[in-house]
C-alpha cells in the first residue's frame, strides 16, 4: 500500500465512522469541564460583582492575576495536583477507547457501536499495558536526552566560546529526541493493530501487549520510511488546525461575552477536526498494517464429478 494510498484510507474510515470522533470529543469535553469547574467557581467567588470582573471581558490583567494566586494559594496548590491526576486520567480514558476505535477500524465498512464495544471488551486491558510499557520508553527518551547526553554536548563547551557549535548539537538532540518520540509512539500504534488485526486469545495481558509491542517495532523498522510519512502526512492536518486557530486568534480580539463565546465555539471545531485527524491516523495505520498481512487462500473445493464420486 503506497503511502497517500493509506493517508486517504485513514482519513476516510475517520469521516465513515464519525461517531468515533464524537465520542472522544464528548468524553474529553466532559472531563475537562469537570477538571475547569473549581477553577471557575473559585475565579467567579474572587470576583463577585466587582468592576474587575466586567474589565476582564476585554483584557487580561496581569495585576488581578497576582491578586488572585495570592489570595488562592492553598487552592491552587490543590488544583495543580488535581490537574495532574486529571492527566493521568486523560490517557486511561484515551487508551480506554482506543481500543474500541481500533477494532472498528480493523473490522472495515460496516463496522459500527457493536464492534466498538467489542474492542473495548476484548483490547482495553492489553492496550493499558501498552500504555504503560509506553510511559517507561517515553521517560528513558527524556531522561536520557535531557540528562547523560545534554551534559555530553555541554561539558565541552563549558570554558570556550563556541556557542554557534554547541546551539547546533543542542538542536541536533532535540530534533533526535522529536525522532525518539514520533518512532515510539508510532510503535504503540503499530503493536495496537497487531492487536486487532491478528487476535491472539492471552491470559496474561502484561505479555501479550510487550509481545505486540516488540511485533509493532519489527514493522516500524522495516516499513520506516513509509511508516513516518504516514505518521507526519496525516500529523499535518493536526498542524493546519492548529495555525488555522492560531491565525484566528490573532485577528479576531475577545472584546465582549459573545465574541469569548464565540472563541469557545471555533475552538471545539478546530478540536473536533484534531480528535478526527487522530483517528484518522489510527485509521490509516490499521490499513497500512493489514495491507501486509498474508493472503490467506481458501481451500481448494472439489469438482461436482469428484463430489459426487466421494458421497
Amino acid at each position: 500500500m503506497k503511502v497517500t494510498t493509506a493517508i486517504r484510507s485513514g482519513l476516510c474510515a475517520a469521516s465513515r465512522n464519525k461517531f468515533l470522533v464524537f465520542i472522544f470529543f464528548a468524553c474529553n469535553l466532559l472531563l475537562a469541564a469537570a477538571v475547569a469547574a473549581p477553577m471557575h467557581d473559585a475565579m467567579a467567588a474572587h470576583l463577585g460583582d466587582s468592576k474587575m470582573s466586567a474589565d476582564l471581558v476585554t483584557g487580561f490583567s496581569s495585576a488581578w492575576l497576582t491578586e488572585f494566586q495570592i489570595a488562592n494559594e492553598g487552592f491552587l496548590r490543590g488544583f495543580s495536583t488535581a490537574i495532574l491526576y486529571a492527566g493521568i486520567l486523560f490517557l486511561a480514558l484515551n487508551t480506554i477507547l482506543s481500543a474500541g476505535a481500533f477494532e472498528v477500524f480493523a473490522q472495515g465498512e460496516g463496522a459500527g457501536m457493536h464492534a466498538f464495544g467489542r474492542g473495548l471488551g476484548k483490547y482495553f486491558v492489553r492496550f493499558l499495558c501498552l500504555a504503560i510499557a509506553a510511559s517507561v520508553l517515553y521517560y528513558v527518551a527524556f531522561w536520557f536526552f535531557n540528562g547523560p547526553a545534554d551534559g555530553w554536548i555541554r561539558r565541552p563547551f563549558e570554558k570556550t566560546v563556541f556557542e554557534r557549535t554547541e546551539f547546533w548539537l543542542l538542536l541536533a538532540r532535540d530534533l533526535l529526541l522529536l525522532l525518539v518520540v514520533l518512532v515510539v509512539n508510532a510503535m504503540v500504534d503499530y503493536a495496537k493493530a497487531t492487536i486487532v488485526a491478528v487476535p491472539r486469545p492471552t491470559r496474561f495481558p502484561l505479555f501479550a501487549a510487550i509481545a505486540a509491542l516488540f511485533r509493532g517495532m519489527g514493522f516500524v523498522l522495516r516499513q520506516f520510511v513509509r511508516v513516518m510519512a504516514i505518521y507526519i502526512g496525516v500529523g499535518l492536518f493536526s498542524v493546519a488546525a492548529i495555525l488555522i486557530y492560531a491565525v484566528f486568534a490573532r485577528y479576531f480580539p475577545q472584546h465582549s461575552v459573545a465574541t469569548i463565546f464565540f472563541w469557545f465555539l471555533v475552538a471545539q471545531v478546530l478540536l473536533w477536526f484534531r480528535w478526527m485527524f487522530r483517528l484518522a491516523s489510527w485509521g490509516a495505520t490499521v490499513a497500512f498494517y493489514q495491507s501486509h498481512l498474508p493472503v490467506v487462500e481458501p481451500a481448494p473445493q472439489p469438482a461436482p464429478a469428484e463430489a459426487a464420486a466421494q458421497v
